[in-house]
C-alpha cells in the first residue's frame, strides 16, 4: 500500500455552529491526509478553503521553494517566503509524513510528524463567511481560472472550527472521529465523496478527479468542490447572462463559459456563416464556442457547445465539415483534440443545425499511426477537403516519425467520421509546426503552415505533396495573430484568423480572401463584404497647420476607437534612391504612438515613434513582394488597440498597438497623402 503524507493547517472559529454563526471562520483547522505521486511537483493543494473575493487558505505543496510544505494564500498575504530553513520534503510514495500549519490569532506555525516545522508571525487571519467553498486537490478556482492542481491521493480531509493542539494533531486518524469533532470531514469512504459533517453538503468532482478505495485519486488534472449551497457550484455549469448584442470588426467572445478565444475556424450553410472559437474559461483550453452572422460581418455570440471531458487535460482546436452522406444523413461534423496525461488524439462531434453538438462515442477515437507517427507527438485538428472518387482528405498538425520527411500528418475517411492514417507527405524549407489548413485553389494545393509563431505557405501539385516553402511571400501572416485556416464560402475560398491584443486578449480577425497571383504566389487580400460598413462616411480634417515640410502633421480630428475606423487614402511611394518612407502615425497615449512606415516596393516597417515624428524604431518589416506602381491605395482597420494595414487591397501586417488608441491619427510625409476618407460602422 502506498504511504500517506498528514497535513494539518490549524486556526480556530468563534463559534461551532457552521457558516451561519455571526462571526466568520477565522482561527481554524484544516486536515489532510496525503499520498504525493511525486516530490517534484510544484504549487498544488490537497486542501483549500475559498471565498468569492477569491481570499483563500490552503494547504500548499512546493509553491515557493521546491519540495517544501507551506501554508498558501491569496497574493502570499499569509505566506512565508523565506523558506531556506524549511527541511525539503523526502518521503517517497510508500513513506508516511504528517504535516501541520496552524493560524491561531496573528501566528501560523507549520509541524511535520507532530512536531514544529516552521512558524511566523502574520499581521491578520483571514476570515471566511457562508459563501466560502472548499476544493480538495486545487489551489485555487476564480477569475483567472483553475490553478494549482495536485497529484495524488487524500485519504482524509477535515476543517475543524478550533485550533487544535500539537497533542490533538498527534492523537488523530485517517477514517477515525475525533475529539473535537470536525466541521467538515471527507473520509472517502464506501465510494462517497461527500461531507460526513453536512456542513458542505453539495459537492462534485471535476476533471479527472474520482474515488477509489477509500481515496480521492487525484490525476493533476482533477479535483472535489464542495459548498454550503449548489448555486455556489453553478458559476462554472450555468451561464452568467452576457452581452449579445451585434458586434463588429474584431469579434470578441463576452461570456464567461467561453473565456479568452484563441483558434477560430468557420463554416457556411444555408445563408449563416458560424464562426466557432477555442477558448479557455477556466485557465486551460476547457471548450469550443460560437457566434454566427448573417454575411461574415455582423456577428452575435451563442456561446459554448462543447466542454472538455473528464479527466482531460486541455482540448485542442479542430475544424467543421459536412458528411459526406449529408444528403441521407443531414449531419454535420467536427474534429476536436484531447490531451489525457501525455498523449493527445482526436475526437468528433455531430450536429444537425451547427448549433447543437453531441460528441461521438469513444469508439471514434483518432489515435497515432505509429508507422509513421510518434505516439506521444502531436495529433489535433484535422481539416477535410473532398477526396477524388468520393469521401474526404485530412491534414492535422503532427508528430511524424524521423526519417518519413513530413511535418504534419495526412489520411482518408470515406464517411468523415472513421479515418485512417496515411503516411505523412514529404515536406521542405520549413521545421515542425502546425497544420492550419489545405485547399486547392487555381489548380495547385496550398497549405498554411505554422511556424516559428507565424503562418507560412507551403504549395503542392497533388494532395500527397510534396509540400514545398513558397518561394514568394512564404511568410504569409505574421505580426500579433497566429494561426489562419481556409474557409470555403459562397464568395470563393477566404481565410480566417485570430488577432491578439498585447494585453493577451484575442479577437477573431478580420476574414480575407486567399489570391495567388499568376505566378502562383499566395497573398491575402481585403474581403469586399466589408465594405457593407462604409455606409456613412466621417470627417477626415486637414491637419490645423496644413501638411508644409514636417515629418508629422496630426489630422484636425480623431475617431471613437470603441466603435472601430476604416481609413483609406493614396499613398505617393518612394523610389528606391528615397529613403523618406510615408504612412501613418497612430497615437496610443499623451505624446507617444506606431508609425507605419511605407517605403518604396510597399515594403512596410511599424514600430513605436514619438509624437514630433523622431525616434522612429521598428519592431517589424514586412515585404510582400508586390509590384506596385508610383503610388498605392492604402486601408487602415482599427478597433481598441488593434489594426490590419493593406496596400491595393493587399494585407501587409496585422498589429496590436502596445494600449489603446487614443482615436488621433497623423500622417508621416504629409506631402505624400491624399484621398483620405473615413468611415466609422
Amino acid at each position: 500500500m502506498r504511504q500517506l503524507i498528514h497535513i494539518v493547517v490549524l486556526a480556530g472559529w468563534a463559534a461551532a455552529v457552521g457558516f451561519a454563526a455571526p462571526a466568520p471562520l477565522r482561527d481554524k483547522t484544516l486536515v489532510a491526509w496525503v499520498c504525493l505521486v511525486d516530490t517534484a511537483q510544484r504549487a498544488g493543494s490537497a486542501l483549500t478553503l475559498i471565498d468569492p473575493e477569491e481570499h483563500f487558505d490552503a494547504i500548499v505543496f512546493g509553491e515557493v521553494s521546491a519540495g517544501k510544505w507551506m501554508a498558501g494564500s491569496d497574493f502570499f498575504r499569509r505566506t512565508h517566503q523565506d523558506q531556506a530553513g524549511w527541511a525539503v520534503e523526502t518521503a517517497g510514495p510508500k513513506t508516511p509524513v504528517q504535516v501541520a500549519i496552524t493560524y491561531r490569532g496573528e501566528r501560523i506555525t507549520l509541524f511535520r510528524n507532530g512536531e514544529e516545522y516552521a512558524t511566523y508571525p502574520i499581521s491578520q487571519g483571514q476570515a471566511f463567511g457562508g459563501e466560502a467553498t472548499v476544493l480538495i486537490g486545487l489551489r485555487y478556482l476564480g477569475g483567472l481560472g483553475e490553478i494549482g492542481f495536485l497529484a495524488g491521493e487524500i485519504e482524509d480531509a477535515r476543517i475543524y472550527d478550533v485550533a487544535l493542539t500539537p497533542e490533538q494533531i498527534r492523537a488523530l486518524r485517517p477514517n477515525e472521529a475525533s475529539s473535537p469533532a470536525p466541521l467538515a470531514w471527507w473520509s472517502f469512504e464506501n465510494g462517497q465523496a461527500g461531507d460526513l459533517m453536512k456542513t458542505f453538503p453539495a459537492s462534485r468532482l471535476e476533471g479527472g478527479a474520482r474515488v477509489a478505495n477509500g481515496r480521492l485519486v487525484l490525476d493533476g488534472g482533477g479535483y472535489l468542490w464542495a459548498a454550503r449551497e449548489p448555486r455556489l457550484l453553478a458559476t462554472q455549469e450555468e451561464e452568467t447572462p452576457f452581452d449579445t448584442s451585434v458586434q463588429t470588426l474584431f469579434y470578441k467572445a463576452r461570456s464567461k463559459r467561453t473565456g479568452n478565444m484563441w483558434d477560430t475556424w468557420l463554416y457556411w450553410h444555408e445563408g449563416t456563416y458560424y464562426l466557432y472559437c477555442l477558448a479557455n474559461a477556466r485557465g486551460q483550453w476547457d471548450n469550443i464556442s460560437l457566434a454566427s452572422s448573417p454575411d461574415g460581418v455582423h456577428w452575435r455570440e451563442t456561446g459554448r457547445i462543447l466542454s472538455k471531458a473528464r479527466g482531460v487535460t486541455w482540448m485542442g482546436t479542430g475544424s467543421t465539415w459536412k458528411s459526406p452522406n449529408h444528403a441521407a444523413d443531414g449531419k454535420f461534423f467536427m474534429n476536436f483534440s484531447e490531451w489525457k496525461g501525455p498523449r493527445q488524439t482526436i475526437f468528433f462531434a455531430e450536429s444537425k443545425d451547427l448549433v447543437h453538438w453531441t460528441r461521438l462515442p469513444g469508439t471514434y477515437e483518432f489515435k497515432q499511426d505509429e508507422r509513421w507517427y510518434e505516439r506521444n507527438g502531436r495529433w489535433d485538428c484535422i481539416y477535410a477537403i473532398a477526396r477524388p472518387g468520393g469521401g474526404l482528405y485530412g491534414y492535422w498538425t503532427a508528430t511524424p516519425k524521423a526519417g518519413t520527411g513530413g511535418r504534419f500528418g495526412f489520411g482518408e475517411s470515406a464517411d468523415g467520421v472513421t479515418w485512417t492514417a496515411l503516411p505523412p507527405p514529404k515536406t521542405e524549407g520549413v521545421g515542425e509546426g502546425e497544420a492550419g489548413a489545405v485547399e486547392r485553389i487555381g489548380g495547385k494545393y496550398y497549405m498554411m503552415f505554422g511556424t516559428g509563431g507565424q503562418m507560412s505557405t507551403l504549395v503542392a501539385d497533388r494532395p500527397e505533396g510534396p509540400f514545398v516553402a513558397a518561394r514568394k511571400n512564404p511568410s504569409l501572416l505574421s505580426g500579433h495573430t497566429y494561426f489562419s485556416r481556409f474557409f470555403p464560402s459562397p464568395q470563393g475560398v477566404l481565410v480566417n484568423h485570430h488577432s491578439i491584443a498585447r494585453n493577451g486578449q484575442v479577437y477573431f480577425g478580420l476574414l480575407k480572401r486567399a489570391v495567388p497571383d499568376a505566378e502562383g504566389t499566395l497573398r491575402l487580400a481585403w474581403w469586399e463584404g466589408y465594405e457593407g460598413l462604409k455606409r456613412e462616411a466621417v470627417p477626415v480634417l486637414a491637419p490645423a497647420a496644413g501638411p508644409g515640410t514636417a515629418p508629422l502633421a496630426m489630422l484636425g480630428n480623431g475617431f471613437d476607437m470603441d466603435q472601430g475606423l476604416v481609413l483609406e487614402g493614396v499613398l505617393r511611394l518612394p523610389t528606391p534612391a528615397d529613403t523618406n518612407a510615408c504612412g501613418l502615425y497612430l497615437e496610443h497615449g499623451p505624446g507617444k504612438g506606431i508609425a507605419i512606415r511605407v517605403g518604396a516596393g510597399g515594403i512596410t516597417e511599424i514600430g513605436p515613434m514619438t509624437a514630433g515624428g523622431a525616434g522612429f524604431k521598428p519592431e517589424n518589416r514586412v515585404d510582400r513582394e508586390l509590384s506596385l506602381g508610383p503610388s498605392a491605395r492604402f486601408r487602415l482597420v482599427m478597433k481598441l488597440s488593434l489594426l490590419e494595414f493593406y496596400l491595393d487591397d493587399i494585407l501587409i501586417q496585422c498589429f496590436s498597438l502596445p494600449e489603446r488608441a487614443t482615436g488621433r491619427i497623423g500622417l508621416v510625409a504629409p506631402g505624400r497623402l491624399g484621398e483620405l476618407k473615413a468611415w466609422q460602422p
